[in-house]
């Protein structure tokens, strides 16, 4: 198993946190405060839950619940463009992450369902 950090999905997840961190910090105080910081922590949450998946045994559930975070991270997004508190361009920069994130995610949880549902070839006991 490789370390969580070599991953690719890591590091775009890392990267949309610093990105998302410094756009909150040039938002206005009165949106920083609760808007901000719940925007923050979920992208944070989604940095983690990569970790948890690539350090767990039964991956599918947890990349469900990343998945369903992304979509979470999509809509603060959206929601922070239409309401100025960032740019179009920024938008666009978080969402091609967000998205390459999601796709990452997919295939990841493909390829984990398929590991499950394929049949051991040997049983336990069995040398190799």
């Amino acid at each position: 198993m490789s370390l969580h950090t070599d991953t690719k999905i890591f590091k775009v997840t890392y990267d949309l946190s610093l990105l998302v961190t410094k756009l909150v910090a040039n938002m206005p105080r009165n949106y920083k405060a609760d808007f901000g910081t719940g925007l923050r922590q979920q992208c944070f949450e989604l940095v983690m839950l990569v970790y948890r998946a690539n350090s767990a045994s039964d991956r599918p559930p947890i990349i469900r619940i990343l998945r369903e975070g992304v979509e979470a991270a999509n809509l603060s997004l959206r929601l922070a463009a239409d309401l100025r508190l960032i740019s179009r361009g920024q938008y666009g920069e978080a969402i091609a992450l967000t998205d390459n994130i999601g796709r990452q995610a997919t295939g990841w949880l493909k390829h984990s369902e398929n590991a499950l549902a394929a049949p051991s070839s040997r049983r336990p006991g069995q040398r190799a």
